[in-house]
C-alpha cells in the first residue's frame, strides 16, 4: 500500500510516499529513489528515526499551526497533509505556512537557555530566537519564515511549558 503526503517546511514542499514492503517501510521524496525508513522509541517522546543509511534523534509535536519537528537539536515548523488536504489547501490559497503573524511555541517543556532576539529585530528564517534546555538537550528554536519581532515572551533562566508562545513574528 502506498501513501502520498504534502510536507510543507516554510517555503519549501515535499512529495513524500510511503510503501510497506516484504522488508519493511519505504520511502521516496519528489518522486526520487525509495529508501528503507524506519522508526523506534528511544524513551519517552525521543524517537530514532533511520532514513537509509542515515540516524537522527527526533522529537514530534503538534501545534496549532501543524507539527514541530526537533531533528538533531534544529526545530523545523510546517504541515504533513495527505493528499486530499494538500488539494484542499491549494484550492484556498495556503495553509498555516501562508505569510503574516507567526507564533514561535516550545515544542516540549524545558529551560530558556538563550534568546537570541529582542522586540522590534529584523530576524531571518531558520535564525536561532530561542535556546531551550529539554530532555538533556539544547534546541535552538526557529522559524521558517523572517520578519520583525512584534512580541518576547521569554527570558534567559525561564522554566517554559508545552505549547507556550515564546516569541511572536510579523
Amino acid at each position: 500500500m502506498k501513501t502520498a503526503y504534502e510536507v510543507r517546511i516554510g517555503e519549501r514542499t515535499f512529495k513524500v510516499s510511503l510503501r510497506s514492503a516484504e522488508d519493511g517501510v519505504r520511502a521516496s521524496v519528489d518522486g526520487g529513489d525509495e529508501v528503507p525508513v524506519s522508526l523506534a522509541t528511544v524513551r519517552g517522546p525521543l524517537r530514532s528515526l533511520v532514513i537509509g543509511e542515515r540516524r537522527v534523534e527526533l522529537l514530534g509535536a503538534r501545534t496549532s499551526d501543524g507539527v514541530a519537528l526537533n531533528i538533531d537539536g534544529v526545530l523545523y515548523e510546517g504541515e504533513v497533509l495527505d493528499e486530499l488536504r494538500a488539494r484542499l489547501a491549494s484550492l484556498a490559497g495556503g495553509g498555516a505556512a501562508a505569510h503574516g503573524r507567526r507564533e514561535l511555541k516550545a515544542p516540549m517543556p524545558g529551560l530558556v537557555v538563550r534568546v537570541g532576539c529582542a522586540v522590534g529585530d529584523h530576524v531571518e528564517a531558520g535564525q536561532s530566537l530561542v535556546v531551550l534546555q529539554a530532555m538533556k538537550m539544547e534546541n535552538e528554536l526557529s522559524l521558517a519564515q523572517s520578519g520583525t519581532v512584534a512580541v518576547m515572551n521569554v527570558t534567559a533562566g525561564q522554566t517554559v511549558e508545552q505549547g507556550q508562545v515564546l516569541v511572536v513574528i510579523e
